[in-house]
């Protein structure tokens, strides 16, 4: 016997909606579960879907009711696996549009095959939310194809399985018993409801066209499985090198990229990437810069081009890292970079640091002596000749 017990996807935010929906179906059968048996009848004629003499509003009213504490905890179990995710994916808004949707088009499918088949069971009400279930299976199908499933075997043992092989044996088996109705073998369940759910869960997913998203999907999640680990390494280096085509501006996913290549060693790829990433969060994401730049210094102990350098040096020092800041910007005025506005705030910066962070006066004022030299043409000389007339001696300013 297999249980679902999950899923090996990431969840990215809270499921409201999903939350809400099981909400509401455990305080209606709370509220209504034992009641008096002449409400009990008006519930069955009025919210319950019958087949035979069906009012529209039933199509949606009988989701909300179940038949018993373990129709209702089943539902329940598949809801929150498959309907969290397919919530995450596209959004709550559309996740509820979807579900009732495909709830509605089970519902009428169900009829439709009672009608035309099972003349004998039209006045039997239906009710439950595995139609509109089953719908969120299969825009989880269609989404999220590449995951895997995790079941329980006979309660004990857990395994993963991939969600193609896991919904296909369930649709299969529904379908089947669908066909096993119609034959006249009786069972309290409505299969036409669950396989119409089904499909339509994938027609409406193919028709909102969301292979785009689920191919894309794939590949993150190809790459945030796979790269940086052994097993699967060269598919994830493929998956990241294909989202790149098509997202050369996502730092994050440069940062994986200079991360896996420079696993085993520093390479200049992965020096390169590690460059774009740094670039990149300066203008997105400034406080990971300063993670980020210590990771690549470690392993390549190499400065950026003066423009960015400059201001990675700077970030450095005001989050406390003033060796490094030092480090760096020492680095850049020793470099062949050709003197610019960015190299020569290095020089001033530079010196600021030894006099003000490190209290080495005799560095910061050979600094502005290798500044003046550098740039004797400056803006700034007056400032500078003012520094060094005050900070002769060792004295600061």
């Amino acid at each position: 016997m297999f249980i679902p017990v999950g899923t090996n996807l990431k969840l990215n935010k809270i499921p409201y909606a999903t939350i809400g929906l099981l909400l509401i179906n455990w305080l209606v059968y709370a509220f209504t579960h034992g009641i008096y048996y002449k409400t009990e009848f008006l519930i069955w004629r009025y919210f319950y879907l019958q087949p035979g003499e069906a009012y529209p509003w039933q199509l949606i009213t009988s989701m909300f009711f179940h038949g018993s504490f373990w129709h209702l905890l089943g539902n329940s179990v598949y809801l929150w696996i498959f309907g969290i995710f397919v919530e995450d994916k596209v959004g709550w808004k559309t996740y509820l549009f979807l579900y009732f949707l495909t709830g509605i088009a089970a519902g009428l499918i169900h009829s439709t095959m009672t009608g035309l088949f099972m003349r004998d069971k039209l006045m039997i009400p239906t009710l439950g939310a595995s139609g509109a279930i089953s719908g969120i299976m299969g825009v989880y199908l269609y989404r999220c194809y590449y995951s895997k499933i995790r079941l329980l075997f006979f309660f004990v043992l857990p395994i993963q399985v991939p969600a193609v092989i896991v919904l296909g044996l369930w649709f299969l088996q529904d379908f089947l018993g669908g066909i096993a109705a119609i034959k006249g073998i009786h069972q309290n369940v409505a299969f036409w409801a669950h396989v119409g759910g089904f499909l339509s869960g994938l027609a409406t997913s193919k028709y909102l066209k969301y292979e785009g998203q689920a191919q894309r999907e794939k590949l993150e999640h190809t790459v945030r499985t796979r790269l940086g680990k052994r097993e699967g390494y060269a598919e994830g280096m493929m998956a990241a090198e294909q989202l790149l085509q098509t997202d050369a501006n996502n730092p994050q996913l440069h940062l994986k990229m200079a991360q896996a290549k420079s696993r085993m060693g520093g390479s200049q790829e992965g020096k390169e990437h590690y460059q774009q990433a740094i670039k990149l969060m300066l203008d997105t994401d400034r406080e990971k810069v300063v993670e980020v730049f210590v990771e690549y210094w470690k392993k390549y102990l190499t400065i950026m081009e003066p423009q960015y350098q400059l201001r990675v040096s700077r970030l450095l020092a005001r989050s406390g890292n003033a060796s490094l800041a030092r480090a760096t910007l020492e680095a850049l005025i020793n470099s062949d970079y050709p003197p610019d506005r960015s190299m020569e705030a290095a020089y001033l910066d530079l010196a600021k640091l030894y006099e003000q962070e490190l209290k080495q006066y005799d560095l910061a004022r050979a600094v502005y002596h290798q500044y003046m030299k550098k740039f004797p043409q400056t803006e700034h000389r007056v400032f500078v000749e003012n520094k060094l007339r005050l900070m002769q001696g060792g004295a600061r300013l």
